[in-house]
């Protein structure tokens, strides 16, 4: 297995859904870098199986992300930053609309 980078971490996830659908498992890599005032993290997901120490009904998703925090000038007494996040996330299975609030 590769070691992991400083400024790489592996997370998992799993998000409570009504009771008659699976939970949702999101396994993935992050990965960070830092210039002056900004900090770059991508995510990407990882097929890693994770032991929860109990058997869970879980259905696995995926998200991929970039996020950007940028350094802003503060206002006054207050330090000020702008975040720009692209995400796309795969629930997996089928999930009804009202589930998730968002009907259209």
């Amino acid at each position: 297995k590769n070691k992991a980078r400083l400024n790489e971490r592996s997370y998992a996830t799993v998000k409570s859904m009504p009771f008659f659908l699976d939970n949702r498992e999101m396994v993935s890599r992050q990965i960070w870098k830092t210039e002056e005032g900004k900090v770059w993290i991508a995510s990407t997901p990882i097929e890693d199986v994770v032991d929860y120490g109990a058997k869970l009904k879980k259905t696995r998703g995926t998200t991929v992300a970039t996020y950007l925090v940028e350094d802003l000038p503060p206002k006054g007494p207050v330090n000020q930053c702008k975040l720009m996040l692209i995400l796309r996330v795969d629930a997996a299975g089928s999930i009804p609309t009202w589930v998730s609030g968002t009907e259209l």
